[in-house]
């Protein structure tokens, strides 16, 4: 069984360092993807392909979300009188006081992202319905706010989804169904989810059909093989573990492929990063035991909420702006740069600050005190005594 970083109290779970330094490549991959996207196209040496497979970054994060989250849920039905009450009111303040900060941000830089909405919105992406959609969480449901307000924001729409769902998936289906059938569960969405919008129930916008690879039930495949890594018993001792793992991901990232289809590949070669990781494999430990993956990892979150508005205002350069392989290196070094600095400032003055009220309002209305009244803390005992 891996080691945590950290010990754990009574009431909190532990966390997994080398988790985090996943979440360091994840944001890595997104950022060096989307600078290159944010411009037109353009045609590099051959090692660009895997500059194009960034995207896939954001599985990675889903993956281990539900990793993290699963063994979190373990440690804290056991001590919260209302877990699912207390997971909702963590995740909320989690995720809303930064997201709700860079939709101000958003706004007041005129930002957005005017090529993935219909035309009729591409002067008017600030709309009430746009904010009420996004303020609510519901924008990830409807295809014309889905990634209109800050550019990158679709995947927090699944996210919050998920949060939504998953009380109920650990209390009420993971212990009846197998997780490998989630998995075959999730093929068949990611297979099917747009056959079934386009044919069964309504026409669908032809404009639309882009945002069917952001949906919740395109992208339900990388939470279902984030499950399947705990369930899956068997320990790594072979190196051809990690062969494969490494031939995996050079074969897909050596080609271009479709989004939807590389979004399916791509779950394959993520799993065996993520179990690989998981068990501390020791083929790999010059790179999950790197401190600098590890703290981009921990601020991986404000990163991906603002690394598109930073690079929009540096294609604004003219130095930066061009199409070309030099650009693209300005863009991704200024952008990650000032990035990594403005993420220190909000993760030290907005997330911090935002988790711990969580955990003052869970403590103040009873949700994280132990379910059973005979137990004390030792705090307790030593009072009593």
């Amino acid at each position: 069984m891996p080691n945590p970083s950290t010990r754990a109290s009574s009431s909190t779970p532990p966390r997994y360092g080398q988790l985090d330094a996943l979440r360091g490549i994840a944001i890595l991959s997104v950022v060096t993807f989307h600078a290159y996207i944010i411009r037109p196209f353009f045609h590099g040496p051959w090692w660009m392909r895997f500059v194009g497979q960034g995207a896939q970054g954001v599985g990675l994060f889903y993956m281990v979300s539900a990793l993290t989250l699963a063994l979190s849920w373990q440690h804290r039905r056991q001590v919260d009188r209302e877990p699912a009450k207390a997971f909702w009111l963590r995740r909320f303040l989690r995720i809303a006081p930064m997201f709700y900060l860079v939709l101000l941000a958003a706004y007041v830089l005129h930002a957005g992202n005017p090529t993935v909405v219909p035309q009729s919105m591409k002067h008017h992406l600030f709309t009430w319905a746009n904010l009420v959609a996004h303020v609510t969480f519901v924008f990830g449901w409807l295809p014309w706010f889905q990634n209109s307000w800050i550019g990158v924001e679709w995947s927090i729409g699944v996210e919050m989804t998920f949060y939504f769902l998953f009380p109920w998936i650990m209390e009420k289906v993971l212990p009846k169904i197998d997780a490998r059938v989630f998995l075959a569960l999730g093929i068949g969405l990611a297979l099917f989810w747009p056959w079934l919008l386009l044919h069964l129930w309504f026409p669908w916008p032809t404009w639309a059909k882009s945002f069917l690879l952001w949906s919740f039930p395109e992208q339900w495949i990388w939470f279902a093989a984030g499950f399947l890594v705990l369930a899956y018993r068997a320990y790594p001792t072979m190196v051809g573990w990690g062969t494969l793992w490494l031939i995996s991901a050079v074969f897909l990232g050596g080609h271009l492929w479709a989004p939807r289809t590389a979004n399916l590949l791509w779950v394959a070669p993520n799993f065996l990063l993520v179990w690989l990781t998981w068990h501390n494999y020791r083929g790999i430990r010059w790179l999950i035991e790197n401190r600098w993956l590890r703290y981009i990892g921990t601020r991986s979150y404000s990163i991906y909420l603002v690394h598109w508005l930073i690079l929009a205002k540096i294609c604004d350069l003219a130095f930066a702006a061009p199409p070309t392989l030099t650009a693209w290196l300005i863009r991704l070094g200024i952008g990650l740069l000032a990035s990594l600095v403005v993420s220190e400032i909000t993760f030290r003055w907005v997330e911090q600050p935002a988790i711990a009220l969580g955990r003052r309002w869970i403590a103040r209305l009873g949700w994280g005190r132990p379910r059973f009244p005979s137990e004390t803390s030792i705090e307790d005992q030593a009072l009593s005594s």
